[in-house]
């Protein structure tokens, strides 16, 4: 036997079995699976794993691109995306509009449902929540129209968006001044400012879980997981037990925190004033400065380090002003701070204002449902999971005794005792805008997490 063939011998068996053996490697994913299989106060996600995240998009997000690059501010009709092919996005869009009513006026809810073409199978839908001053645009489409989050999750489970009421409006809002924008309460038409200063006062979490239930009553069938950001993380607390056959006792959060009558939340937040907001009849602006803080960090689409905080920031917002609501309604953020203690003041501003108002709202029925935040339960679970990063600094923190995700996972887990709790950390540097900073990873590691939630 020649030199030449006995080492074709040797080598070639080796490098079949180092072929199979990459073959059968797990995935990023599967390694987060398998790590969360171990009980622990958090796991930590190195970021050489975080960067192995994710998939690749069909047309790499160019159809959907070219899309809002067309339409003024970025504004793009979301009806238009029933049309694109889901041979070219990988999964069919369709938008849906749900008019319901709450103290005795309509309502209107606006949700983007994604189905992917190849699904995987026996995982829940994931429906996403915006948090208080943002809507479905920040979660399917970046700030320089590069793929969302949920253009990258569709590849693999079905998606629904939710924008709570008013936060968004067909082809956005042209006025600067942010706080003169009439919320889009009803999409076929704007109400008159009057009116919407009515509604801003009678703007309770009943009218945004109302809402939120008649358009997932409408679309979801079968098992599905909420997952509300920052303000829209109430949502799904308030919502555990109407939707009990759905959610199947299934806890799943991304900068989420816990309900507002948690210690740990109320602890968090301390004491509020009545004088720390405006008159509810009104709009709170959401301006730069305050998204210049801990909102912005070194992944952002806009970072610059020759530019101010400031700078970056405007640049952000600026690129969103039209499609992004950027206002908060004072009622909706009172009640998401666990501002129990305001109360009296806020019954007090309700009926001045609702004194012999038009439309026939009885001021004591809004008075009855304020603070529906502080009465979840926070019982009755069978798993939970809360992913979140190191400079989301309103849920996470170097110490560990002020890092609130993990403060509020532990009080779960003294109320549910023997229930498999986990808290993911993405060892990078991402902010609570990790979905806008790293997409395509973070939507790998949250369907990772949420296969673990649905292991049996």
């Amino acid at each position: 036997m020649t030199a030449t063939r006995l080492l074709r011998l040797v080598i070639v068996p080796v490098v079949y079995l180092a072929l199979a053996s990459c073959a059968q490697l797990p995935s990023a994913e599967d390694r987060i699976v398998q790590l969360l299989a171990a009980d622990a106060p958090y796991h930590v996600i190195s970021p050489r794993l975080f960067a192995q995240l994710g998939w690749d998009l069909p047309d790499g997000g160019a159809t959907v691109t070219e899309l809002a690059k067309e339409a003024p501010g970025g504004a793009f009709d979301p009806r238009t995306l029933a049309s694109l092919p889901a041979e070219k996005l990988g999964y069919t869009a369709r938008w849906h509009e749900t008019r319901f009513r709450v103290y005795g006026l309509d309502w209107d809810i606006g949700a983007l449902h994604l189905l992917p073409k190849n699904a995987v199978a026996g995982l829940p839908t994931m429906i996403i929540i915006n948090g208080g001053a943002a809507n479905w645009y920040e979660f399917f489409i970046g700030p320089k129209n590069a793929a969302g989050l949920a253009q990258y999750l569709a590849q693999r489970i079905p998606v629904v968006l939710v924008t709570i009421p008013g936060n968004y409006r067909h082809g956005g809002w042209t006025e600067t001044d942010v706080g003169e924008r009439i919320p889009g309460y009803l999409l076929d038409r704007d109400v008159p400012a009057d009116e919407a200063k009515i509604r801003n006062t009678i703007y309770t979490f009943r009218v945004v879980t109302d809402g939120i239930k008649a358009v997932i009553d409408e679309i979801v069938t079968g098992p599905a997981v909420i997952i509300g950001h920052s303000t829209g993380g109430e949502v799904q607390f308030i919502l555990k037990e109407p939707l009990a056959g759905m959610n199947l006792g299934l806890s799943m959060g991304w900068g989420t925190g816990g309900p507002a009558g948690m210690h740990a939340m109320r602890d968090f937040r301390g004491v509020r004033s009545i004088d720390d907001y405006p008159h509810i009849s009104q709009l709170r602006a959401r301006t730069p400065d305050q998204y210049s803080g801990g909102y912005l960090g070194p992944l952002n689409p806009y970072w610059d380090k020759d530019k101010s905080r400031l700078e970056m920031a405007e640049e952000w917002m600026g690129a969103e002003q039209r499609r992004r609501a950027q206002f908060k309604q004072p009622l909706q953020d009172m009640e998401h701070s666990s501002a129990l203690n305001l109360q009296p003041e806020i019954a007090a501003q309700i009926r001045q204002t609702l004194a012999d108002n038009s439309l026939g709202v009885d001021a004591d029925e809004v008075i009855a449902d304020l603070f529906s935040t502080m009465r979840s339960p926070i019982t009755g679970y069978k798993k939970m999971i809360w992913a979140t990063a190191p400079l989301d600094t309103g849920h996470w923190n170097e110490d560990l005794t002020a890092a609130r995700e993990l403060i509020v996972a532990n009080e779960f887990r003294a109320a549910n005792p023997g229930v498999p709790i986990r808290v993911l950390l993405f060892g990078v540097p991402m902010t609570h805008y990790g979905h806008v900073e790293k997409p395509r990873e973070l939507a790998g590691g949250l369907f990772a997490a949420l296969r673990w939630l649905a292991q049996h």
